[in-house]
């Protein structure tokens, strides 16, 4: 025989189940036999120079019972009929003896009938075996066949059955330890097109074999258990059903094996095993060349393993549609051999669908439709490089791509999972369901349209309790992460994103943009907590979340489109080290709205340094100086608008040089920033900001309860040659301190306006410019009568009246009170106890006489204003500003008001008062003269 040894070059690995497998092919080769196993057989079969004459005919099917069935290298057994038997379907053999079957010649039979051979030894089939028979072939280590009315052909009873009511086999019964079924090396077996090829048993081992059944169906099934698996003849072949079957054996294919049942219309293969496991360039492949519709791949089994190069295809490169491409298992693993290596051929135009390795594919190459794709596992593994691809590559539609794992989807080490478009040819639909999601280290999920493509992108729809986007390696082309970008002339698909933990870090992002022609899609992201965070290690790519047209630029293409829009939905977002979340554009196309709804908390800290200067030009921060602040910006550097940008949460915080603004560096107009939240806190160098060089709007609205500014903190409008933007602040209070500002300045424009309401304004004042202390200021470098307006709706405390410095040492209360009075003067000092003058301590107690005012509450307003009641104060620091305090009426009949304090007349009388006017003198003065004041 012709036996594989093993070399350097295929690293073969030699295992005690081959050395077994060599041992058992050179024992039974030498006493290769076809032994007939009793008298009536033998008196109804003749064997003579290796043809098969006779057997026992029972409707349309033939049978024949041998005690051993084996064939020599090169040999051949051809199954005769006679012209009375030409009509027959299916010639069934069974071995009832106990030695194994080696076929390692050829095996025939006349007419177009299917050949069934069922050996529970099992069957090992060597280098030299073919298949020269016009249907279809069943290899099985089955114990018996079963028939419709019941009857068994059965290895382990060789009694008949009555033959007179045998009609149709209806399935495969198998004992309690399934025998194996062999391939060795270099073995091909192939049946007509359109026929089945099956191999149904225990464990299966294919090593370099290739089975074809061109346009027609290849079944490999192992069984680890006794139980019966169900056959339904069709025509032609059969179908399999191994609902009753309890447990399954291992199906391995390795050393470049390959299942084929491409043609016309590509065929189907079914796979049903306990662990399938492909190596080392093994292939499945049922794909369409021609206008039949393909039938399609369906693995089912425990676990489904594909590594070092091996694939499964059912792709059309004709006018048929492709067949659908489905595993389902406990676990699945694809595991590839070259990192980053998918992205690349996708970007650069590299791909072959001719020359398939390293995953699943369903593309479409021609104008049939491509297949869709669906992995349904309780836990699937991409890694290394691997790819999962349903592509539209000419005029046909891209599959959708189905990934349901009920457990975590573990996607990892730049691999790419793509359902994209390159030509006329839509893009099919992702969709992802699992309970964590975990794509990490330059790994892509896309449905994106490439830089050629007309067809629209498919929708991208993720729903996990977690997701986890981590890393992108240096050098990668791409970023890794969540994509429904568009780099041609086709629209972007929509991203829906509904998870309870988001994570995003290390360079990842999830974005749905537009780089060419196309229009960018929407982005819609509903999370319990949303966390972005840090840069790639080489500081070509930010963590975030994107929605932009045309930041990126393409060759050929126009670039013209608007964005779509980006919506955040979440209990608490925190972005941090340089992460970002942005709507943008980068030409003539409008970018997105952003919105942000977070109930409890939004948090923007920190800066990424060490930032690609091409990165820069696309972000908030200083261009060149490689740093880059965590942001929530929408943008435009372009002619396009940018969208407006809305803020809804609990409390938010930007610190630590962070930045949220709207913003405009060419002629596009800016975007407005509306923020609606409990507390606003800005604390070292944290900015809130609308900025614009030639562009319009950029307006700011604040509407919290409280607002801080700390540490170098700023709410800025400014522009360069257009006028500034307004900032409108609606708080109850406003406190800036350490050199923290509000400006609405402008260069070569028109200053903005600052309007702000508030119940109290601390640390702050307006101001002509800018101080090292904190400012408000709205002004213009073209001069005084340039400059902008600020108005101060201050409803509570007027910060202008300043804040009552305490006295630094204390005083002696002795040192304050007069030595007595001089009686001549008519003056009297009297005791009344609670609500006057507190009684000595050293005297004895006497009854408590209280005060009682007996003056009558029905005051006029003149007495109210001698009270300081009605009063309005304007003050105006210069000409550009404006501070109302708001009027504070009393009805005639008033309810009492608590005095707050007392003034002394011109004729020494002592009055309380419930608000202390600046032109009367607070608190009780006492001249250098010893007075005593009587209280009226």
């Amino acid at each position: 025989m012709n036996h594989y040894s093993p070399t350097p070059y295929h690293h073969f690995r030699w295992t005690l189940s081959h050395l077994i497998l060599s041992l058992l092919t050179l024992i039974s080769t030498a006493n290769a036999e076809i032994i007939p196993d009793n008298d009536k057989f033998s008196t109804n079969t003749n064997i003579s120079n290796g043809e098969i004459q006779g057997g026992i005919r029972t409707g349309n099917h033939l049978l024949h019972s041998f005690k051993e069935f084996s064939l020599p290298t090169n040999a051949q057994a051809i199954f005769k009929l006679t012209p009375q038997n030409l009509d027959i379907e299916t010639i069934i053999s069974r071995v009832t003896g106990t030695k194994t079957s080696i076929i390692d010649g050829i095996l025939a039979a006349d007419g177009t009938a299917n050949l069934i051979l069922i050996n529970p030894n099992g069957i090992i089939i060597g280098a030299n075996a073919q298949l020269n028979i016009g249907g279809s072939f069943l290899a099985s280590t089955a114990n018996s066949v079963i028939f419709a009315d019941g009857s068994e052909f059965s290895t382990t009873k060789p009694q008949l059955p009555p033959l007179l009511t045998i009609n149709v086999p209806i399935g495969l019964q198998f004992g309690k330890n399934p025998a194996p079924i062999i391939h060795q090396a270099n073995s091909n077996l192939s049946v007509n097109p359109g026929q089945t090829l099956a191999l149904v048993g225990g464990k299966l081992s294919l090593n370099r074999t290739n089975l074809t059944a061109p346009q027609g169906r290849i079944e490999l099934g192992s069984v680890a258990s006794s139980g019966l698996v169900h056959l339904t003849p069709i025509t032609p072949g059969f179908t399999f059903d191994y609902s009753d079957i309890p447990q399954f054996g291992m199906i391995n294919l390795t050393d470049a094996t390959a299942v084929n049942t491409s043609g016309l219309g590509g065929g189907t293969i079914r796979v049903r095993g306990g662990q399938v496991t492909l190596t080392q360039g093994s292939k499945l492949i049922a794909e369409t060349f021609g206008n039949v519709n393909g039938g399609g791949i369906d693995i089912q089994a425990n676990q489904v393993k594909l590594q070092q190069g091996s694939f499964a295809s059912t792709s059309t490169f004709g006018a048929g549609a492709g067949g659908n491409l489905t595993l389902r298992a406990d676990q699945v693993d694809v595991t590839g051999t070259t990192p980053l290596e998918p992205s690349r051929q996708i970007l650069f135009a590299t791909f072959n669908p001719l020359n398939l390795s390293n995953g699943l594919f369903s593309v479409s190459g021609g104008q049939g439709n491509a297949g869709h794709l669906t992995i349904e596992t309780d836990q699937l593994t991409v890694q290394n490089g691997a790819m999962i691809l349903t592509a539209a590559l000419a005029e046909g539609k891209g599959g959708n791509l189905t990934l349901n794992v009920s457990e975590l989807a573990d996607l990892t080490n730049g691999s790419l999972l793509l359902t994209g478009t390159t030509d006329k040819g839509d893009a099919g639909d992702f969709t992802i369901t699992a309970n964590q999601l975990r794509v990490l280290d330059g790994t892509s999920l896309s449905t994106t349209p490439g830089g050629t493509s007309q067809g629209q992108g498919g929708n991208l729809t993720v729903t996990a309790e977690s997701v986890e986007l981590r890393g992108t390696p240096a050098n990668a082309v791409v970023p890794g992460g969540l994509f429904t970008t568009t780099l041609g002339a086709g629209d972007a698909g929509d991203f829906t994103l509904n998870t309870g933990q988001l994570i995003v870090a290390d360079g990842s992002q999830i974005s749905a943009a537009a780089a060419g022609g196309g229009q960018g899609g929407n982005l819609r992201v509903n999370a319990d907590t949303v966390e972005l965070r840090g840069i790639s290690a080489d500081g070509q790519f930010l963590s975030g979340l994107f929605t932009s047209s045309s930041l990126l630029t393409v060759a050929g293409q126009q670039g013209t489109a608007p964005a779509g829009d980006l919506m955040i939905t979440t209990r608490r977002l925190s972005v941090q080290d340089g992460a970002q979340i942005s709507a943008a554009t980068g030409s003539a196309g409008t970018a997105g709205m952003l919105t942000i709804n977070a109930t409890e908390s939004v948090t923007v800290a920190g800066v990424a340094t060490g930032v690609d200067p091409g990165v820069e030009q696309v972000s908030f921060g200083i261009i060149g100086d490689g740093i880059v602040p965590s942001a929530i910006e929408a943008n435009t550097s372009g002619a396009g608008g940018a969208g407006d940008l809305q803020i809804q949460t609990g409390t938010l915080t930007v610190r630590d040089g962070a930045e949220i603004g709207v913003r405009g560096t060419a002629s596009g107009a800016a975007g407005n920033l509306d923020i609606i939240a409990d507390s606003i806190w800005l604390d070292n160098q944290g900015g809130i900001s609308a900025a614009t060089v030639t562009g319009t709007q950029g307006n700011i609205r604040l509407d919290a309860s409280n607002v801080l500014l700390r540490r170098n903190s700023r709410i800025t409008t400014n522009t360069e040659t257009s006028d500034g933007g307004n900032v409108t602040i609606d708080t109850n209070v406003l406190v800036a301190i350490d050199n923290s500002d509000i400006t609405a300045n402008a260069r070569q424009g028109r200053g903005g306006r600052v309007s702000i309401t508030a119940q109290g304004i601390f640390g702050t004042q307006f101001r002509d410019e800018l101080t090292p202390n904190s400012d408000i200021t709205a002004t213009s470098d073209l001069g005084p009568q340039f400059n902008g307006l600020v108005t101060l709706n201050i409803q509570g405390i007027d910060p202008n009246r300043g804040l009552v410095r305490l006295p630094e040492n204390f005083t002696q209360p002795s040192d304050q009170i007069a030595t007595g009075c001089v009686a001549e003067t008519g003056n009297s000092f009297v005791v009344t106890g609670r609500g006057g003058l507190p009684e000595d301590p050293s005297h004895i107690l006497r009854g408590r006489t209280l005060w009682q005012d007996l003056r009558s509450l029905d005051w006029d307003a003149e007495n109210l204003e001698e009270m300081g009641h009605g009063e309005n104060r304007q003050q105006s620091p210069s000409s550009r500003e404006e501070i109302n305090l708001e009027k504070n009426q009393t009805s005639r009949h008033a309810s009492i008001v608590e005095a707050q304090g007392w003034v002394i007349d011109a004729d020494g009388t002592i009055e309380l008062v419930a608000d202390m006017p600046n032109n009367r003198l607070r608190g009780l003065e006492l001249s250098r003269k010893s007075y005593c004041y009587s209280i009226k």
